[in-house]
Order: structure tokens, then sequence, then C-alpha cells
């Protein structure tokens, strides 16, 4: 029997690891996992909290509720007073918790928490609840554990890859986000750098169309123009230098940036 429900687990597993790869949309990502944990664990709730590096505050970003449960969508969760999450965190190991006040505002009776971790690092917690009125239909009591070995096995297994998903669509985000943000510096430089080249340039047109069409009114007049024109003609070679240095200098950092993320690559593919 333990073999038929391990098998039964493995092929929820990839079912649900095939749903969350095929988009890098983080909310999706949550909002399946805790569809599908909650549904084939047929637990109370599900909740998903990101992990932002050393966060003192967890928000729960997804979240799966049965009627008649209070919903904890949006609310936020002070690590300070959660050590079960903490522990969660360190260890990256699953934690069961059975201790609850009487009057918890959300029945819990058991938790199981699992933390979500990419290359040992966690970035998120999945934490799964049984409630008042389900531990009761299901004849909760000391003598009969809440969570089997399956079940925690199934949810670690399924916060691995979760984590994994995570930290890729994380890395997307940031790329694209960055993407955005070079493509606007980029049209505000040209924009910049349109206004600083016109602006010399016809300066010199002016001043040598008004010589050519000998609207000087002396000698002395035409060679002012002339200087003016000269005058722009410095400028706007010293603005063409100064675009020349900034594109080298930009593409000397990329190329810097795309060195070091190849020599971090190469550095952990040995380790």
């Amino acid at each position: 029997m333990n073999q038929q429900i391990s098998a039964q687990s493995q092929k929820l597993l990839l079912q649900i690891g095939r749903k969350i790869r095929r988009t890098l949309d983080l909310h999706a990502i949550w909002q399946q996992t805790v569809n599908s944990v909650g549904q084939t664990l047929g637990v109370s709730r599900c909740i998903i909290c990101p992990y932002p590096s050393s966060s003192e505050q967890l928000k729960v970003a997804a979240e799966y509720c049965q009627e008649p449960f209070l919903p904890m969508l949006g609310m936020e969760i002070s690590l300070t007073s959660a050590p079960d999450l903490i522990e969660a965190l360190a260890s990256l190991e699953p934690v069961v918790i059975e201790s609850f006040k009487a009057d918890d505002p959300f029945e819990r009776k058991s938790v199981l928490v699992v933390a979500t971790a990419y290359q040992e690092q966690p970035n998120g917690i999945i934490s799964l609840h049984r409630c008042e009125d389900e531990w009761s239909r299901n004849g909760g009591n000391a003598d009969r554990p809440s969570w089997t070995q399956d079940q925690i096995e199934f949810a670690q297994e399924l916060a691995d890859q979760v984590g994994s998903a995570t930290a890729l669509a994380t890395l997307y985000q940031e790329s694209s986000e960055r993407t955005q943000e070079i493509s606007k510096l980029k049209k505000q430089f040209l924009l910049s750098a349109s206004h600083e080249l016109r602006t010399p340039l016809n300066h010199i047109i002016g001043y040598l169309q008004l010589t050519i069409d000998d609207q000087a009114e002396d000698a002395t007049e035409e060679r002012d123009f002339i200087q003016e024109a000269h005058r722009s003609a410095i400028h706007l070679s010293k603005v063409i230098s100064n675009i020349l240095d900034y594109i080298q200098v930009s593409e000397g950092c990329q190329t810097h940036s795309e060195l070091a993320d190849l020599r971090s690559k190469e550095e952990s593919r040995h380790q």
C-alpha cells in the first residue's frame, strides 16, 4: 500500500512540476503550488510566503483556503513571533507544529511547514494547515499522526521544485526589469545626445551660411562668424568624444559583467 501511495505521489509531483515550470510568473507559480498541495493533501489551508534574504517579515503571497476558515492572504507574519518558520528556514527540513491556543483565530490544530530553497539558500515558506473542523471529522487525537511520512516527503519534494522555479522566475523578473531600465536610460541618453549634437552643428551651419552669403558688414564681422563656427566645431568634437567614451565604458562594463557571470557559473559547476 505504501508503495502504491509513493508511486501516486511521484506521479502527482511530476504533474504539478510541469505546471510550475510552464510559467516564469512568480504569482502564477505560487498560486498553482498552494492549489495543487491543498487539493492533493486535502488540507484546510495552504499558504506560501516568499522569503527575501534576511527579511524579518513574511507576507502571504498565495493561498488555498477551504470554507469556513478565515483566509490569510496578504497577511504579514513576523519571524520573531514564529520560531517554527525560523527553524524551517534554518534547517531546510519539514517542521510539524501541533500546539496552538484554544482561541487561535485561524482554528489551526496541526501545521506542516516546509521551506523552499535554491542552492541551499531558502527563498520561501509553504505552510499547510489542518483546522478545527477537519481535525474533529478525522478523529484527531494525540495517538494518531497528523501527517503521514508520505505526505511530509511529498511536501518536501514539491518545496524543492518550487524553490528552483521561484529562483528562476525571480532572476527572469530582475533581468526583465533591468532590461527595461537600460532601455529607458538609452532613450534618455539618445534624446540628450541628439540635443547636444544639434546645437553646435546648427551654430556651425548658421555662421558659415552667413559668411557664404556675404552677410558680414566688414572683414572683422566675417572673422567673428568664422571664429564662432570654429568654437562650435570644437564643442561638437568634445561632445562626440564624450559620447564615444560613454559607449566604450558601457560596453566594457557589460563585457565585465558577462565575464563575471560566466566565471561564477564555472566555479559553481566545479564545486
